[in-house]
C-alpha cells in the first residue's frame, strides 16, 4: 500500500509540473513584442490573457526517468536555497515566478524579454487573444510557429524555420537560413505583405480570390498554380528564368513582396 502511495505521489507531482503556468493579464493590450532563442510556439486563444507554458520535452522526460526520492530531495534542496530570492540574469530580472522572463509594459505594448540563453531553453509555447498584433525576434538560434491569428504578424528568425497557418495578415516574415511556410486563410488589404529567405525555399499559400500585387524575387525558381503571364521585352517573352516577376492577382489589390535570394518560390492557390 505504502509503494502504491508513493507512486501515486509521484504521477501527481508530474502531472502537476506539467500543467505549471504562467498567466497575464492583456486588458489594454494591443501589440505583444516577444524576444526569444528557442523553439517558440503561438497558439490563438480566446481570453484577454497571455499563458505561458514550457514546452520542454526532454526536461519532462528527465524529471519522468528520475529516482522520486532523490528527486524530492534534490528539489528541496534547490528550494531552500533560493527562498527569499530572485533571479537575475544580464538582460533582467525575473518576474514570470520563476520562468526566467521579464515582462514589462509601455502605454498598449507588452514586451516580454527571455532572460535564459537558448542552452538552458528546450521550447516555449504561448496563448495569446487571436487578434492580437504580434512581433516576436527568435535570435540566432529560434525557430517560431504560429496559428490562427487575425491580427498583424511581424516574425524574424537567423537560422530558424518559421511557419504560420491559418493567418490573415498583415505579415512580416524574415530569415536568413531558415525554410518559410505560410498558409493564409484569407489576405488581410490593409498593409504590404512581406516574406523573405536569403537562402531556404517560401512556400506560400492563399486563396484563389486573392486581390493582389504580386512582386517575386529569386535566383532560384517560382512554381505556381495562379495564372499570370511572365514579363514580356519587346514583345518577346523571357524564357531564360527572372530575378523578378510582378503580376496582378485578381486585377490587383494589397503588395505581396516575395523574396529568397537562393532558394525556390512556391506559390499555391487554396
Amino acid at each position: 500500500m505504502k509503494k502504491i502511495y508513493i507512486l501515486l505521489l509521484f504521477v501527481a507531482s508530474i502531472v502537476s509540473a506539467q500543467k505549471k503556468e504562467f498567466k497575464y493579464s492583456l486588458a489594454g493590450v494591443k501589440k505583444v513584442v516577444l524576444e526569444s532563442g528557442t523553439k517558440i510556439v503561438l497558439t490563438a486563444g480566446n481570453t484577454a490573457e497571455l499563458v505561458l507554458t514550457d514546452n520542454s520535452k526532454k526536461h519532462k522526460e528527465h524529471e519522468n526517468h528520475r529516482n522520486h526520492r532523490n528527486d524530492e530531495d534534490y528539489q528541496k534542496k534547490k528550494a531552500d536555497k533560493r527562498k527569499g530570492l530572485t533571479a537575475v540574469y544580464p538582460g533582467g530580472k525575473d518576474n514570470t515566478d520563476g520562468y526566467g522572463f521579464s515582462v514589462s509594459k509601455e502605454g498598449n505594448v507588452l514586451y516580454i524579454t527571455d532572460l535564459m540563453s537558448y542552452y538552458k531553453r528546450n521550447g516555449i509555447n504561448l496563448v495569446l487573444p487571436k487578434t492580437m498584433n504580434i512581433s516576436v525576434n527568435a535570435g540566432n538560434l529560434g525557430s517560431v510557429s504560429l496559428e490562427g491569428f487575425t491580427g498583424e504578424v511581424e516574425v524574424a528568425t537567423n537560422t530558424g524555420k518559421i511557419q504560420m497557418k491559418n493567418v490573415t495578415g498583415p505579415i512580416t516574415a524574415n530569415t536568413s537560413v531558415g525554410k518559410i511556410d505560410i498558409d493564409f486563410d484569407k489576405v488581410s488589404q490593409t498593409s504590404p505583405i512581406t516574406i523573405s529567405s536569403s537562402v531556404s525555399e517560401i512556400d506560400v499559400s492563399i486563396p484563389a480570390n486573392t486581390k493582389a500585387d504580386l512582386e517575386l524575387r529569386t535566383q532560384g525558381t517560382v512554381y505556381t498554380n495562379f495564372d499570370f503571364e511572365a514579363p514580356k521585352k519587346k514583345g518577346l517573352s523571357n524564357v531564360s528564368g527572372n530575378k523578378s516577376i510582378s503580376s496582378k492577382l485578381n486585377n490587383g489589390g494589397v503588395k505581396i513582396y516575395i523574396k529568397s535570394s537562393m532558394g525556390n518560390i512556391y506559390l499555391r492557390k487554396k
